[in-house]
């Protein structure tokens, strides 16, 4: 190349707009994984926690019992705050108690996930402190029951597991984020500048702070009478968000018994509807306007014509309506908050709130279809059946596109299931929709004999494959519960404004 040719090249580079525009440039710094320490033992992946503790009968150790112990997990964590590898981990927001189970479940999700040089190590002990229950159904009194299990106890802020290795913080926090839904109390995401950051924070806090009515004066002038709400616990913690998760729940419901609830209401009311109108009403719900034989009677027929077919009906809409609702707006909240959401959250977000629009449409729709028979009203019963339609078909749609585009699909093994199960019953539902109005329209138009009959099982298709469809939240909520928690959460968060210095 010659001399004026390079001059040319250089002049043209200095020139361009990628040169000058700061958007052009490549901000981000490559990580080198330069300053990664292994464990010792050359052990890469979490080991099996023992469920129970072993004892020495030679040194006079046995099994006991106790109480509950709640003292083991109050308070913060004095010594196991910092990370020892200087990477990631989990960290406990609030104190409680690591179940078997727990361990069990943290030691295949995260071992599954991890990649060649990449590492997991465990922070907290085994299950070492002991739990009794009696069988259902024992009186009380006669002393506590049998050794049921072991726990173990882990106080507010210690971490739980820590991941290291050549691993970056996205992989990281992909791995364990959305395990926090899945433990019995509340967790984190900590990393090493976060933790950095935190401690410089309360130490400028400390230093700067302009506000002279600090906690210790607030207790000791009891100003407000804060000493008549205050427990012991936010005085000695000083208010930090540090309340122990307990485990007196008043109701746990396994949530797929929720999903056959809401599932099997609206299935096993339509299967009533059918058949008792086959059996006792099959001349009134078979007949057809231009008298046609036909074997099998529609669902309108079914569930709103004839009695006491659409008291049913009514009941079984009626009582599965509600925990739907909760349902549509708890399922946007599962997708809004994936740990694999694209970047691009304000997307995400409306059309989260789209989707469960459309879903609680649904919902209402149905509740009006279902309450308002063509011969009461037939023009708002007319609206009623499109806007169902429409609405359920619509959400179907947006529930497939949201869960592969926020990144459930691929946060746990039943994602895939999930969306798979999500795109057959939709599929079928569309197919199932297109030979109903098919059939409809053969029937109006011909009049065929039997072609009804066709109409009538391609609209049960519809129907029981929207129902299908609403069933794979048993998947989405998989191994979760609904719960009543009585006192949960024994001291809350009260923050002294302002806590910093005035710039």
């Amino acid at each position: 190349m010659s001399r004026l040719n390079l001059l040319r090249l250089q002049r043209l580079n200095f020139n361009s707009v990628r040169f000058w525009s700061p958007s052009y440039h490549d901000k981000t710094v490559p990580v080198t994984f330069e300053n990664v320490v292994f464990p010792p033992n050359g052990e890469m992946k979490l080991p099996v926690m023992p469920t129970e503790p072993k004892y020495d009968p030679e040194l006079g150790e046995e099994k006991y019992k106790t109480t509950k112990r709640l003292i083991e997990a109050r308070g913060v964590e004095p010594i196991h705050t910092t990370l020892i590898h200087k990477q990631y981990g989990l960290a406990a927001v609030q104190g409680g108690f690591l179940r078997p189970t727990d361990f069990k479940f943290l030691q295949t999700r995260i071992n599954k996930n991890l990649q060649k040089n990449q590492f997991a190590i465990w922070r907290v002990p085994p299950p070492w402190l002991p739990r009794t229950r009696k069988p259902q159904g024992t009186k009380l009194g006669g002393g506590k029951g049998q050794l049921h299990h072991y726990v173990t106890p882990v106080r507010a802020e210690r971490i739980i597991v820590e991941l290291g290795g050549h691993i970056t913080e996205i992989e990281a926090m992909a791995y364990v984020t959305y395990m926090t839904d899945f433990l019995p109390f509340p967790v984190r995401f900590v990393s090493e500048e976060m933790l950095a950051a935190e401690r410089q924070y309360e130490e400028d806090v400390k230093k700067y702070n302009k506000n002279p009515f600090n906690w210790e004066k607030l207790i000791k002038w009891n100003m407000q009478n804060c000493t008549s709400f205050l427990n012991q616990y936010d005085i000695i913690w000083k208010g930090k968000p540090l309340g122990m998760a307990t485990e007196d729940e008043l109701i746990r419901i396994p949530f797929k018994k929720v999903v056959y609830y809401i599932s099997g209401l609206p299935f096993l009311g339509l299967a009533f509807c059918v058949i008792y109108s086959f059996l006792f009403h099959f001349e009134d719900a078979n007949a057809t306007h231009c008298g046609v034989p036909n074997w099998l009677p529609s669902i309108s027929a079914a569930v709103a014509k004839l009695e006491p077919e659409r008291y049913v009906w009514r009941i079984a809409i009626g009582l599965h309506s509600a925990p739907r609702i909760v349902l549509a707006v708890a399922f946007r909240n599962f997708l809004v908050i994936s740990p694999l959401r694209s970047l691009n959250t304000t997307f995400l977000n409306v059309m989260a709130n789209i989707g469960c629009f459309f879903h609680i449409a649904e919902i209402t729709f149905l509740m009006m279809l279902s309450a308002i028979s063509s011969g009461d009203n037939y023009a708002l019963h007319k609206l009623s059946f499109i806007g169902f339609l429409i609405c359920g078909f619509i959400y179907m749609l947006m529930s497939i596109f949201l869960f592969d585009y926020s990144g459930r699909r691929r946060t746990v093994s039943v994602g895939e299931k999930s969306y798979q199960y999500k795109v057959f019953c939709c599929g079928a539902a569309f197919i199932s929709l297109f030979f109903a109005l098919y059939f409809f329209y053969r029937h109006n138009t011909y009049c065929e004999p039997g072609i009804y009959t066709f109409f009538a099982l391609s609209e049960y298709g519809v129907v029981i494959f929207n129902i299908l469809f609403h069933s794979t939240l048993y998947y989405d909520f998989y191994d979760r519960n609904f719960s009543i928690i009585s006192g949960g959460f024994s001291a809350s968060s009260y923050q002294m404004l302002p806590m910093h210095r005035d710039d």
